[in-house]
């Protein structure tokens, strides 16, 4: 007992005394802060526009009148004033908690002290006078820069609760620097030293480092403000930061080093540039600088409904649990099933955001007056910036071999952020942009992609599908202008590439919400669409579409044991191939009917027969056999990658999204409804031009689809998708109407039996889904009825002879597609289980078993 008791008296004192040391260091750190200097009152000489004769009588004198005006004015001791900061500041790097930074923040030491010594200083030199010591100012600005950057670095790489302490400090210290004499202090240094035409390395790191403030103030977030919010211009200082840099003309002094990018010597100078630019226009949508509509969801209060929509019938509706529940008119049928889901937990919740995201997508509020900067410094970017800028950065991505990095993903955004702003104005020129559709720069970018799928890098493989996209959209552009022909090249090599046309598939296949925002798949779709639009509209431009692919080429197979002699074979000639060339027996896989794999040439002349009685001899013969197969598996491993051209048929590349990954990744943009734009043309896709319906037969899906009936929602394609979703909710009500019908695809039955009925209700009233000829019809119920158990008693049958040909040419025809994954596309009509119910226990209509051959050889 008295043991711990001392122990407990020894850890309290231990505490006291760091308590006392720790407050000793600070006393110490702010003693070298007060010794910077003071703000007293000064007496200034103003003229005065009174006049007196000069003594000798001639000319007017003009008068002077001392005025006592408040200056800050530095000691003497300033100079190692601040180089004790700056290695107090230091020495606290190397431990955690940010003590010092955290005191110089809470004694306002760089709004009182250090902002005020720098402008004194620079005055200096901008306006030398007798007894001033230059080196001696020069000194000082470059120590007060260097404070500047330690003061005002971001703290992402910190610890959360060091983030949260700091935030409103670094925020006090942008409004601190959003004021004209600080930022035309920086300027004019900047400017001075970046003329000289020889600068020594001390100078070259002045300019460099005043840079770097640049870009750290502008990197320090705003807090995220409601647009009910009031007050907003007490809390937006990035607009007043960007008024201020633009009417100190410090935004000029950017864009005219952006213009010289591709300058040896602003190599260094280009991941800080690029920084400035990403943060110039930090949150801010394309949309809210050229007034187009940023989302489509919201509301639409204003949507007109016809008179005609007041009339109908009265529906009585089952419940289920024998209450009939009246309903009066086909709105009223919609609002029930419409919002019945609305409160149900959600199936999956993504991750929470990660704070590492280089690029920020939560939009901010633009003040007015910041709206026409952001677009003149737009306007000069494009015209003037962006081919040498992007080239030259690019070029750096490409030496330096760095695929994760955030300067890289911000260079993707912005590239693609300027290309989407030019192609919103139709007069700005398309050749200002046409850095990014150069041939290898389009490469690296879809390299990066690649790279980040296969690295599961989903937050760096947002802003590469966004600038992927507008490349596409401008390269659409430029056809049949005069840069018709860079088009046409970039194009052929892109379509060319069958590991580019398998990124995209990938891309749609790879959604989980437990892993990826509702915001990437966002991106996704509208990639996806703009990619099959523009292939589409391509390949209907040319006669013959070729694409490169990569097939694995077999070594010989190695010689089976035999009790013939090796050497009784001629010389060059292999046993094993009865006696052909050995270089004949080198084979490269092939596609044989239904997607299996064959070889172009096999090994023959092999006496295979053994004799019965020879039981010794048979013995031999399995150990070879075994050997043989070993050396077969080995060989398989060991296969070379071999590129072969093979014709490219785009109805079965767009075949291969038809699956029902793809079809559960689109539905979690369906409630609510968003990107509809882009979702429908791939959902009318695989239900109505691939006659697969039976994919949206789940729960979830279904669930999902009745969000798009209410009437609060108003989205683009908003006739055409409610007509989509009621041709398919016809075929799955045809589907669940029978026990075969249901077992034969799948199709899950909603659990809230009011659906159902109100569902009915509205497809018995309504023409919505009568446009197009129905896939799943009640005939299907006979013929799986004369089936028996559902097998198929070969092929004379089946009713639906044309599909069913169709669907086995096919796949007898189709080449290797080179993906890595499985398609289901022989849903044609009815399609009874083979035989080998082995094989077909997981067809219904899954899309995993089945290969998507999209090449023909």
């Amino acid at each position: 007992m008295e043991f711990v008791e001392a122990e407990e008296d020894q850890q309290s004192v231990t505490d006291e005394q760091l308590s006392r040391e720790i407050e000793r260091f600070r006393n110490v750190v702010l003693s070298a802060c007060s010794a910077l200097g003071d703000t007293m009152p000064v007496a200034v000489s103003i003229p005065s526009q009174q006049t007196s004769l000069s003594t000798d009588g001639g000319a007017e004198v003009a008068q002077a009148t001392l005025v006592s005006k408040m200056e800050y004015v530095p000691k003497s001791e300033c100079l190692p004033s601040l180089k004790d900061i700056k290695r107090y500041i230091q020495e606290d790097e190397l431990g955690e908690g940010k003590m010092v930074l955290q005191w110089l923040g809470d004694c306002r030491v760089l709004q009182t002290d250090i902002i005020p010594l720098f402008i004194h200083f620079t005055r200096q030199i901008q306006s030398p006078q007798p007894g001033h010591d230059r080196d001696r100012a020069l000194k000082i600005i470059m120590m007060c820069v260097e404070l500047f950057v330690f003061l005002t670095w971001s703290m992402d790489s910190e610890p959360k609760e060091v983030k949260v302490r700091f935030i409103y400090v670094l925020r006090s210290y942008k409004q601190a620097f959003a004021n004209p004499d600080a930022v035309s202090s920086l300027l004019s240094i900047a400017v001075t030293y970046f003329r000289k035409p020889i600068k020594t390395d001390k100078e070259a790191l002045l300019v460099k480092g005043i840079l770097y403030v640049f870009r750290n103030i502008l990197a320090i977030p705003d807090p995220l403000i409601s647009p009910t919010s009031t007050g907003l211009s007490q809390v937006e200082v990035h607009d007043t930061l960007i008024a201020v840099l633009d009417k100190e003309l410090a935004i000029d002094f950017f864009l005219a080093l952006a213009s010289s990018a591709d300058d040896k010597q602003l190599k260094d100078l280009r991941p800080t540039l690029l920084d400035i630019v990403y943060y110039l226009f930090y949150r801010v949508p394309v949309s809210a600088l050229f007034d187009q509509q940023q989302t489509w969801f919201k509301a639409d209060d204003d949507r007109r409904t016809g008179r005609h929509n007041n009339f109908g019938g009265v529906y009585a509706v089952s419940t289920g649990d024998s209450t009939i529940m009246p309903v009066f008119s086909a709105k009223e049928v919609l609002h029930p099933f419409a919002n019945l889901f609305k409160r149900r937990k959600p199936v999956q919740k993504p991750k929470e955001k990660d704070d590492s995201n280089p690029v920020d997508h939560e939009w901010r509020i633009l003040s007015p007056s910041s709206i026409p900067v952001l677009r003149r410094i737009a306007a000069v970017f494009i015209d003037s910036c962006f081919n040498p800028f992007v080239s030259a950065a690019f070029e750096d991505v490409r030496a330096s071999g760095t695929v994760m990095d955030a300067s890289t993903t911000r260079l993707l955004y912005v590239a693609g952020y300027f290309v989407d702003i030019s192609l919103a104005n139709p007069a700005v020129d398309i050749g200002c942009t046409s850095a990014l559709v150069q041939t290898h720069i389009f490469g690296l970018v879809m390299r990066n992609a690649s790279a980040y799928v296969e690295m599961k890098e989903w937050v760096a493989l947002e802003p590469a599908m966004y600038c992927i996209q507008q490349i596409l959209l401008s390269l659409a552009r430029m056809r049949g202008t005069k840069l018709n022909s860079l088009s046409d090249n970039v194009l052929s090599n892109l379509f060319y590439d069958g590991d580019a046309l398998d990124l995209f598939v990938r891309l749609c296949r790879v959604f989980k919400p437990t892993k990826h925002t509702r915001r990437f798949l966002e991106q996704t779709a509208r990639l996806t669409e703009t990619f099959l639009t523009t292939l589409k509209s391509y390949a209907q431009a040319k006669t013959n579409l070729v694409v490169k692919r990569r097939v694995k080429k077999r070594a010989p197979k190695r010689a089976p044991k035999s009790a013939h002699n090796d050497k009784d074979a001629p010389p060059g000639t292999d046993i094993a191939s009865g006696g052909k060339d050995h270089d004949a027996n080198l084979a490269v896989d092939t596609d044989g009917p239904n997607g299996t794999r064959t070889r172009d040439t096999e090994p023959a002349g092999l006496d295979n027969s053994r004799s019965a009685t020879d039981e010794s001899e048979i013995d031999k013969g399995a150990e070879d056999s075994a050997e043989d197969a070993e050396n077969e598996e080995s060989d398989d491993e060991n296969a070379s990658e071999v590129l072969v051209e093979r014709e490219f048929d785009i109805a079965k590349y767009e075949r291969a999204f038809a699956t029902s990954d793809v079809v559960v990744s689109y539905s979690h943009l369906l409630a609510p409804p968003s990107s509809i734009e882009f979702v429908y043309p791939m959902l009318n896709r695989i239900a109505i031009t691939y006659e697969k319906p039976h994919l949206f037969f789940k729960k979830k899906i279904l669930n999902k689809m009745l969000y798009l009936f209410d009437d609060q929602f108003a989205y683009p394609h908003r006739t055409e998708m409610l007509d989509l979703v009621a041709w398919i909710f016809r075929q799955y009500m045809t589907a669940i109407s029978s026990p075969a019908l249901r077992n034969h695809y799948k199709a899950e039955e909603l659990n809230d039996q009011l659906a159902i009925e109100c569902m009915l209700a509205f497809l018995k009233q309504s023409r919505l889904g009568t446009r197009e000829k129905p896939v799943i019809t009640r005939h299907i119920v006979e013929l799986l009825a004369g089936n028996g158990d559902g097998r198929d008693e070969g092929n004379a049958d089946r009713s639906d002879s044309d599909d069913a040909d169709k669907v086995s040419k096919t796949t007898a025809a189709d080449g290797d597609s080179g993906f890595d994954f499985d398609f289901d596309f022989d849903f044609q009509g009815p399609q009874p289980a083979a035989d080998n119910a082995a094989s077909n226990s997981n067809q219904g209509m899954d899309d995993s078993d089945i290969d998507e051959q999209y090449f023909s050889s």
